[in-house]
């Protein structure tokens, strides 16, 4: 069972800032992208030419509406796993995506929004494993994606159910709405991996808030 810590803020300095609150504590790190369209804040968004700090692998969530600009970024800057949202992709989006990062071997997680159906999902990941041996599924938590501190969505226990039913091999995570007592149920539930923003920063100590998550999910 893995814990990935979440930073959805407003400017590169600030990232960099609550990097240093995890030293040591953590190897990977996701960083939230969100163009204020499609995720509902607006985040800093990366030029592609940042130095991210070398002792952490960092998973880019590309809640973004133009993602074919800013995923090539990701991947300049260092990206090791990059987690597409594909509510809106159209014919040949997949296989757009895989093209920009396949030669980086980059895993490729494959989340949509709470109001689509688990069937569209699953088309997806099919989709995406069709053409790509590095797939996970990211399942949301929230009912809104792109905003932190929302309360935990009840239809993420049966969406990790079903789709563990029909893709038990593959990786799932869980993003938003975690904290000790919703990140037991998803792990109950099949989840892999929780990912943790606002309970881990919006603690006084991120190691502590990170050690009440891990008592809860292996309890």
């Amino acid at each position: 069972m893995n814990i990935t810590p979440t930073i959805l803020t407003h400017s590169f300095d600030q990232i960099v800032e609550d990097l240093s609150r995890l030293e040591g504590l953590v190897t990977l790190v996701q960083i939230d992208l969100c163009d204020g369209i499609f995720g509902r804040e607006k985040t800093w968004l990366p030029e592609g030419n940042e130095k991210l700090p070398s002792n952490f692998s960092y998973e880019f969530d590309v809640m973004i509406d133009d993602w074919k600009k800013y995923t090539p970024r990701c991947v300049a800057i260092g990206a090791k796993r990059i987690v597409a949202h594909a509510d809106l992709f159209k014919d040949g989006d997949m296989e757009y995506l895989v093209d920009m990062i396949k030669n980086q071997s980059i895993d490729l997680g494959i989340s949509v929004s709470n109001d689509k159906s688990i069937d569209f999902h699953a088309d997806m990941i099919r989709q995406a494993k069709e053409l790509y041996p590095k797939v996970f599924i990211q399942i949301m938590g929230i009912k809104k994606i792109g905003e932190q501190g929302q309360i935990f969505e009840e239809e993420t226990i049966h969406r990790i159910r079903a789709l563990k039913q029909q893709f038990g091999e593959m990786s799932v995570q869980i993003d938003g709405g975690m904290k000790p007592d919703t990140a037991k149920r998803v792990v109950e539930a099949g989840a892999d991996t929780i990912v943790v923003g606002s309970y881990i920063f919006g603690s006084h100590d991120a190691g502590e808030a990170l050690e009440a998550l891990n008592l809860a999910i292996n309890n």
